[in-house]
């Protein structure tokens, strides 16, 4: 594969593999093993700033009886609860930082909660204490359900056909014989005996006996992702390219609905033997009031992915999924509106300027400020939709945006209005910086330099003699600059960029972020963990080990030896001594990181994929943690891109305000 073309793959969505949402973390979960926390609580010392209350991926979201507390589960041991039906959430710790699956409520103040390792967490007190249970075993449970009537029985399912069962609601577990191999990603039963089981490869099991027995059944390749019952003798499944199966006989015969969406459906639930409702991919909702016979779609804007979706009544439901993303519905889910605040949209590139005002620009053309060092941030419009890559602040007034298909913003008003300049570039641009007011620099797509004399007035192309990719640039004075981009590529001016030259390192690695602390001293970080080191202001560079081998896409310097690194799978590193040594940083999420700001201390900021904006809120750690190594990633999807964290949310779902509840009659 051409360079080219791996660049093209990390600019643009990435064509994913037709695998359940379990499956879309499976790979990693498995890469990461090695790095699990189980069974034990370590502060991070990160806090969400966008999305909020947080932005890891939700799995399950359920609720008590009384439609007030309920609790959501996902990725990196995320555990959310709510007293008031999800217009307030509270973070919970289980002292897992596991991905969580399955979430099972059997009233306002016990659940159950399944996840990645075989870990299952169960709580008598509101979640106010997480007790983790012995199952013993790896497997990761991606559900758990209990019988309705008498819950001390109860099931959940995983990997590799694992099913185990518990008869003392949820305190031990004992494994059952499932007879298959396929991945089971839910399970359903009706009564402490009945129960149906589906999975990979269209995967159905049936039982009449709690689990001692279970019968396979085959409809469909296609991979089925839920199934629910809704009385006794009939369910419902639904899969992949729309798939919804039903049963009238508890399972021994099935046979396939047309929804007339080919949608893939991750989740179903039904309220009652009429009301039901499936959701999928591209904020799909299917809603029945027939029993699942017929079935009608609504869409959800910005065409989020919903991995759960729940309802305590014919009116009342609750779905999530991607980027933290929790919505609700009123009317029966006809309509939604949002429970979680910020956008979810990549974050390409995020800087400061001082310890409170700062910038944040991403996909969609949103750029979003913060006069508070990120506690709120607010959208400022940019009149345009095209992906933006960088921002440069030059001074308390003035600042430079760049973006693809040649798009340059200049705001002279601390980015309150942005007018685009026209410039005869059209390959994507990728970054910008200033060495002054006047002389500032742009790079791009295909070798591209621009190059302006006249404060942004007009700008001219120079001669480079390369067509890789340049990533970042950064100029120490207004003569002495250096850009590095695709294959290893590193280019260096001492004329203010009337002449570049390579500086041969003999790399292949992709070189993403470049960022220097004083006219010697700078870093360059890049594909599989490479990190290099100058201390000649760029007319030589040196490796300098960072103990990962995962991408690294953001480097952030708050002088010669301090500095911060992040990257894949939300790998954050911090080194004190230059790169002679590096303390990997517990984090809170796995999201990739695009783009760090670091103004020494506590004062780091970094975002990423998903609209993911973290701030650091304990001194970073001075022990060093063991760096497991995982295969590299390219990034699948828009590289650096954007989110707000605001109430105003243009083209976003609307934000769900709480019923005003009326004062009582003085009586």
């Amino acid at each position: 594969m051409t360079q080219r073309n791996i660049r093209l793959l990390w600019r643009r969505p990435a064509t994913r593999a037709r695998l359940p949402f379990a499956l879309t973390v499976l790979a990693s979960l498995l890469c990461l093993s090695s790095s699990i926390s189980k069974g034990q609580f370590e502060p991070r010392g990160w806090e969400w700033q966008n999305p909020k209350p947080q932005g890891n991926l939700i799995n399950s979201i359920r609720f008590a009886k009384d439609k007030r507390h309920g609790w959501a589960v996902g990725t990196d041991g995320a555990i959310l609860r709510t007293d008031n039906g999800g217009f307030n959430w509270k973070e919970q710790q289980s002292g897992a930082t596991t991905t969580l699956y399955g979430l099972y409520v059997k009233d306002k103040s016990r659940a159950a909660i399944a996840g990645a390792s075989g870990v299952i967490f169960t709580t008598s007190n509101a979640g106010v204490r997480w007790v983790e249970r012995e199952t013993g075993i790896r497997d990761h449970l991606f559900y758990i359900t209990f019988a309705p009537e008498k819950p001390e029985f109860g099931w959940a399912v995983g990997t590799f056909g694992t099913i185990i069962a518990t008869t003392d609601g949820g305190v031990s577990w004992k494994k059952q014989e499932s007879q298959t191999s396929a991945h089971l990603f839910s399970v359903s039963f009706i009564t402490e005996k009945a129960g149906i089981a589906v999975g990979a490869r269209g995967t159905l099991l049936v039982t009449d006996d709690g689990g001692e027995h279970w019968r396979m059944q085959n409809l469909t390749e296609n991979v089925l992702t839920d199934v629910a019952f809704i009385n006794p003798k009939r369910a419902v499944a639904v899969g992949y390219a729309g798939t919804i199966l039903e049963t009238d006989d508890a399972g021994t015969n099935w046979r396939p609905q047309d929804p007339l969406v080919r949608t893939d459906l991750f989740s179903v639930f039904f309220s009652d033997e009429q009301h039901g409702w499936a959701a999928g991919e591209s904020g799909v909702v299917l809603t029945t009031g027939d029993g699942g016979k017929i079935w009608l779609p609504v869409n959800l804007r910005t065409n989020p992915k919903l991995i759960t979706v729940y309802f305590a009544d014919t009116d009342t439901g609750w779905a999530a999924g991607g980027d933290g993303l929790v919505v609700r519905s009123d009317d029966g889910g006809m309509s939604w509106q949002r429970l979680t605040e910020g956008g979810r949209d990549d974050l390409a590139h995020i800087c400061f300027r001082d310890d409170s005002h700062g910038f944040a620009v991403g996909s969609r053309g949103r750029i979003l400020y913060t006069r508070t060092g990120g506690k709120f941030w607010t959208v400022r419009p940019s009149g345009t939709t095209t992906r933006l890559n960088s921002i440069t602040i030059n001074d308390e007034d003035e600042a430079w945006v760049v973006g693809d298909h040649g798009m340059v913003l200049h705001s002279t008003d601390a980015g309150v209005t942005w007018n685009q300049v026209k410039i005869d570039a059209t390959e994507d641009l990728l970054g910008v910086d200033f060495a002054n007011h006047e002389q500032g620099w742009i790079v791009g797509a295909r070798g591209t330099i621009l190059h302006t004399a006249d404060a942004g007035v007009s700008w001219q192309f120079q001669r480079v003699n390369t067509f890789n990719w340049l990533e970042d640039v950064h100029f120490i004075d207004d003569k002495h600059g250096v850009a590095v981009g695709s294959s290893g590529t590193i280019l260096r001016t001492e004329d203010g960029g009337d002449n570049w030259q390579r500086v041969d390192k003999n790399l292949k690695e992709w070189l993403y972020a470049l960022a220097f602390s004083d006219t010697k001293r700078g870093y360059a970080v890049g594909e599989k963990g490479i990190v290099l080191r100058t201390d000649d202001g760029g007319v030589t560079w040196k490796d300098v080990e960072s103990g990962v081998s995962s991408n690294l896409f953001a480097v952030g310097v708050a002088g010669p030896d301090d500095v911060v690194v992040a990257g894949d799978h939300g790998r954050i590193l911090h080194t004190k001594n230059a790169g002679q040594s590096w303390e990997v940083q517990p984090g809170i999420t796995s999201a990739a990181l695009f783009s760090v700001a670091y103004r020494g201390g506590m004062n780091i900021w970094v975002a990423g994929r998903g609209g993911a904006i973290l701030k650091r809120n304990e001194p970073i750690a001075t022990i060093k943690i063991t760096a497991p190594r995982i295969a590299p990633v390219l990034r699948g999807g828009p590289p650096k891109l954007q989110t707000p964290n605001v109430p105003v949310d243009d083209y976003d779902i609307p934000l769900a305000q709480p019923p005003v509840r009326k004062p009582a009659r003085p009586e």
